[in-house]
C-alpha cells in the first residue's frame, strides 16, 4: 500500500495523538467516534442520537463505541441531580486514557431453593435473580462522594424476607448495567 499525502492545510484540520489511533484495545468504530469528538472545540455539546445522525452508523453502534471508549478510559460519564431534582448527564472526553474503576464481584451467599419452590409462575424471575448474583456488578464510583450502600452492596437488590428481593432505595432511578 502506498500513501500519498496532500500538503498540510493552514486551517480547518485536526491534530490527534498517535496513541489514540494505535490503541489496540479500540475498534476502528470507537477510534473514529473518539477522533470525531476530539476534532470539535472544547465544551462542544452533543448526544449519541446526534452522533448517529452525523455518519451512517446507527444509534446502537454509537452506544457500543461510547461504552468501549468508557471501558478504555477515554470517556467518563457522570450522572447527577440538579437543584430541582432533575437527573442530568455529563460525558467527559479525554485524549489520554484515564484510570478506570473496576467493577466488584458480588460475594453474597447463594440461597438454595426449597423443594417445590419457586412456583412455576415465577420460575423465570427466580432464575434471572440467581443469574444476577453471578454477574460482575458495576459500582457507582463515577458519582462523586459515593459510598457503597450497606443494604445492597451496590447490587441494586436487597433481601427483605427470606427469598424476597426488592430494588434498593439507593439505586432507584439509576441505570446500572442496563437494569
Amino acid at each position: 500500500m502506498s500513501i500519498y499525502r496532500a500538503p498540510r492545510p493552514e486551517s480547518n484540520w485536526t491534530q490527534i495523538r498517535n496513541e489514540i489511533i494505535e490503541d489496540s484495545r479500540l475498534t476502528f468504530k470507537a477510534t473514529a467516534v473518539l477522533i470525531f469528538v476530539l476534532s470539535k472545540p472544547d465544551n462542544w455539546r452533543t448526544s449519541t442520537r446526534h452522533l448517529a445522525s452525523v455518519k451512517r452508523e446507527g444509534i446502537d453502534a454509537i452506544r457500543t463505541a461510547m461504552t468501549e471508549l468508557e471501558n478504555c478510559g477515554y470517556i467518563k460519564r457522570r450522572r447527577y441531580q440538579d437543584e430541582g431534582g432533575k437527573w442530568c448527564y455529563d460525558t467527559l472526553v479525554y485524549d489520554i486514557p484515564q484510570p478506570v474503576h473496576k467493577s466488584v464481584k458480588n460475594t453474597s451467599p447463594q440461597v438454595t431453593p426449597r423443594e417445590g419452590f419457586p412456583h412455576e409462575e415465577n420460575a423465570d424471575v427466580y432464575q434471572e435473580l440467581i443469574n444476577k448474583d453471578y454477574e460482575i456488578v458495576p459500582t457507582r464510583t463515577h458519582i462523586a462522594d459515593h459510598s457503597a450502600c450497606g443494604q445492597c452492596r451496590d447490587t441494586g437488590w436487597r433481601v427483605i424476607k427470606g427469598l424476597d428481593l426488592e430494588k434498593c432505595g439507593c439505586l432507584i432511578g439509576m441505570e446500572l448495567h442496563g437494569r
